[in-house]
């Protein structure tokens, strides 16, 4: 009895043995079949876990990927809006030139002042463009709404707010795919410095304002510059703030005009009795400078204060487009930013998969090695097997 137990255990032992070789033979089979290392986590659980890590991070790299596709094809045509734009202030600029050649009759100037409307409209329509989902690039973080509208007066109102919309496309980047119309169209900086200048000329003086600038940001005042003639033959000024006289000096050329903070600089021929009222501006709308632009082309030639207010305006609109050139070239760095990341992404995830297959690709050569060694252990187990199974007692007996 004894001996047949220990002859039912000696033969389970080596079955059991030929199974686990059989299996390690079916393991390199897989392995060389799939070209996988790993054919499930027992194999190697440390290296399934960094192999899950790796495929975590190159779906966030995927995902980065999409939104810089994304965000390139929304700056690319944000950046053909915005040079369109500057197209049509430069129009603008020179079809204002235009209207102060004296050479053109009153019904030339009625002809520009369409010309001018004709373009008005078309800046209008163009800044009230949407993209491919319907939203208005222009209306900052509220793109559902139509961010720019004229009133009865022709006035231009905003409806957008001050912020952008931004697109993560890395860990720690946020790109920014859109300019609120208020900073782009509304809020340009005003090329004349601190102030806005009204004109009232008389004779054929050529008088401009050059620039004029205020070192007190809480002085609001209105002030007017009026010229008068002097006794040596020079020109002296006097100024007055909120209506009230607060100075009176020769006038210096070289020096300007200056009070406390003030400090106005002209351009040009002045007469006797010419006046220039400042009133505060920092920056301006370029739809003011439109509106204005219509309500000037039509006036009279021999107007010498119509014609500084047409030189104002054309100063305007060359301000707006060196503002929206500065724009334009915003857009164009951030685009090369997205070719950047973009690469570093990409070589970034030729890493992980250089670091996924040093843990999960097969090395052939070892493969077949290891998958010889165990045929050849499967082989002679078989043969060992074959010529001990039928061992008996009675065979000596």
């Amino acid at each position: 009895m004894l001996n047949r137990i220990a002859s039912f255990h000696n033969y389970q032992s080596v079955q059991n043995d030929l199974r686990r070789q059989e299996a390690k033979i079916h393991h390199n089979q897989a392995q060389l079949a799939s070209g996988k290392k790993l054919m499930q986590a027992s194999d190697d659980p440390l290296a399934t876990h960094y192999i899950q890590n790796i495929g975590q991070q190159k779906e966030q790299l995927r995902q980065y990927m999409d939104a810089i596709v994304l965000t390139r094809n929304r700056l690319e045509h944000h950046e053909v809006i915005i040079s369109n734009a500057e197209q049509y202030a430069d129009e603008a600029k020179r079809t204002v030139m235009e209207t102060i050649n004296g050479a053109l009759s009153p019904e030339d100037r009625l002809a520009k002042k369409r010309e001018m409307e004709e373009i008005a409209n078309n800046f209008l329509n163009l800044v009230n463009v949407q993209d491919e989902s319907g939203n208005y690039i222009f209306a900052g973080t509220k793109p559902k709404n139509q961010p720019f509208f004229r009133d009865r007066d022709g006035n231009v109102e905003y409806a957008g707010d001050d912020y952008q919309r931004k697109m993560k496309i890395s860990t720690s980047l946020e790109m920014p795919i859109n300019d609120p119309g208020s900073k782009l169209f509304m809020e340009i900086d005003n090329p004349f410095g601190d102030y806005e200048p009204q004109y009232d000329l008389k004779g054929a003086s050529e008088l401009l304002l050059e620039r004029a600038t205020n070192i007190d940001p809480d002085d609001n005042a209105t002030y007017k510059v009026t010229f008068v003639d002097m006794p040596n033959n020079k020109y002296g000024y006097q100024i007055e703030r909120n209506g009230s006289v607060v100075a009176a000096d020769e006038f210096d050329p070289k020096e300007g005009i200056q009070y406390e903070g003030l400090n106005v600089h002209i351009k040009g021929q002045i007469n006797r009795g010419d006046e220039i009222t400042l009133e505060p501006r920092k920056t301006y709308s370029i739809f003011d400078t439109f509106k204005d632009a219509m309500e000037y082309t039509t006036g009279s030639v021999s107007d010498i204060s119509n014609t500084a207010k047409l030189h104002q305006i054309t100063e305007e609109f060359h301000a707006a487009f060196i503002h929206l050139n500065k724009a334009r070239t915003d857009v164009g760095a951030r685009l090369n930013t997205l070719d950047i990341q973009e690469q570093q992404h990409e070589d970034f995830n030729m890493t992980l998969a250089k670091s996924k297959s040093n843990f999960e690709d097969l090395d052939y050569a070892e493969a077949v090695i290891e998958f010889n060694e165990n045929s050849r252990a499967l082989q002679a187990s078989q043969q060992a097997f074959g010529k001990t199974k039928d061992l008996t007692l009675f065979n000596y007996i």
